[in-house]
């Protein structure tokens, strides 16, 4: 049986500090699948999910000191889904909307040709719009997707 339904909830932290942020996606989803594993039915949506997730968080959350360049992960199994969050610190000026696809690049990002705003409407497909988002008591900010287990 494959971990995230044996264990109630699985957290993991990711931190910026010593690690090029870039990287953080692809441990997500490695760490996606050290709880699911690979022949789980929605492996890959979670692992999807997970890389959206985090990429924004990382895109928007974060704030310039080294307490604030962390992003937190968590999956818990609930009775016919899986809820899948991502945390940060709480340091956008907005909140993950869907929006038109623009080509945006940052200063900071290697293609300038790179389009943004497509990422929450992969999360809608996978989520059947079953996500959202709000700020916690600690004020970190909480993107939650619901993937339901058939």
């Amino acid at each position: 049986m494959p971990a995230a339904l044996q264990s109630p909830a699985h957290f993991h932290t990711f931190t910026m500090n010593d690690v090029d942020p870039r990287a953080i996606p692809a441990r997500a989803r490695a760490t996606i699948t050290s709880w699911v594993g690979t022949d789980h039915p929605r492996a890959f949506d979670l692992q999807t999910l997970a890389t959206e997730l985090v990429t924004n968080a990382i895109r928007y959350g974060l704030g310039t000191m080294p307490a604030t360049r962390w992003v937190r992960m968590s999956l818990e199994r609930e009775a016919s889904f899986l809820r899948l969050a991502v945390i940060d610190p709480g340091h956008a000026n907005t909140f993950p909307h869907l929006r038109e696809p623009v080509n945006d690049p940052r200063p900071d990002d290697e293609d300038a040709a790179i389009e943004g705003g497509r990422g929450l409407h992969v999360v809608q497909k996978i989520t059947n719009g079953c996500w959202g988002h709000y700020y916690n008591v600690q004020n970190e900010q909480v993107v939650w997707a619901l993937v339901p287990l058939r």
